[in-house]
């Protein structure tokens, strides 16, 4: 049985897999939800006290972190990214690590826009990541959330646990760290999902993060769950989303689809609600 590698995102850490990780461990797949490097701390000592190195851990060390960890796998797993970990699994397919990857609401590669409609809205939120070039090597506090989502998620009974975070890794997303090569014929399948509600990364960036692999032969498919937003794991409609991830990952590994038929079969199964496109 293949292993399960759950990459969680920026400021977060492995407790947000805490819904999906159960459903993949009954179907008998082994799973694993590593931290990010200097980040497998208990939250409330990350919150009180970060770890000075963290400034200096960027997007090289964190993929060099999971390709250690898929190197001790018996055979290749199946790697899920939320957010910036969406961004960590198609790197690391893209370098050929991983039997299929599946990226969520993810952090786009270098060379796609992750703007929305709401362009001032995008600058504020870059300002606050990027700052001034003198400030790249710092640590970033958790964001501070506007009052829609304090009072969305203490309606939905979610807690956060956000933790501090390397300013580093957001700087490297305009370099060379953060590039996949889109037209690569090997990389494993992936699918790309959208939230129709996602305000931090919004479905357009999601479509266009899609659209770039269209030269590629390599299997890509995209699904939208239009009543999601960005914490698509935790809140409400987290079972809908982690029981089509759990039967798009099913299907990749029991058919084993060649490359020159990636866009043939049929996956029997649907987003809520939602759309599905293959590429």
């Amino acid at each position: 049985m293949h292993s399960v590698i759950f990459i969680h995102g920026a400021w977060t850490t492995p407790l947000c897999w805490r819904y999906f990780e159960p459903l993949f461990a009954l179907k008998g797949y082994r799973t694993l939800a590593p931290a990010w490097p200097l980040k497998d701390r208990a939250v409330c000592d990350q919150q009180a006290h970060a770890d000075p190195r963290l400034a200096k851990v960027g997007i090289p060390e964190i993929v060099a972190h999971y390709k250690a960890i898929i190197g001790r796998q018996s055979e290749s797993p199946v790697l899920i990214g939320h957010s910036f970990g969406g961004l960590i699994v198609q790197l690391l397919l893209d370098q050929g690590y991983g039997a299929a990857g599946i990226a969520l609401s993810s952090v786009p590669p270098r060379g796609v826009a992750a703007v929305g409609p709401n362009p001032l809205r995008a600058a504020k939120k870059l300002w606050t990541l990027f700052g001034t070039p003198s400030r790249w090597r710092g640590i970033l506090p958790p964001p501070e959330r506007d009052a829609e989502e304090k009072a969305l998620r203490q309606v939905q009974g979610i807690e956060m646990n956000l933790v501090p975070e390397s300013r580093r890794i957001f700087w490297q997303l305009l370099t060379a760290a953060a590039e996949v090569d889109f037209r690569n014929p090997r990389r494993a399948p992936l699918l790309l999902v959208g939230c129709g509600k996602d305000r931090c990364l919004p479905i357009e960036a999601q479509q266009r993060n899609w659209e770039r692999y269209r030269t590629s032969p390599a299997r890509t498919d995209f699904a939208l769950f239009p009543d999601l937003t960005h914490m698509s794991i935790a809140e409400p409609g987290h079972d809908a989303l982690a029981a089509y991830c759990l039967a798009w990952a099913e299907d990749r590994l029991a058919k084993n689809v060649p490359l020159s038929a990636a866009n043939t079969t049929p996956l029997g199964c649907s987003p809520a609600r939602g759309l599905l496109l293959r590429r």
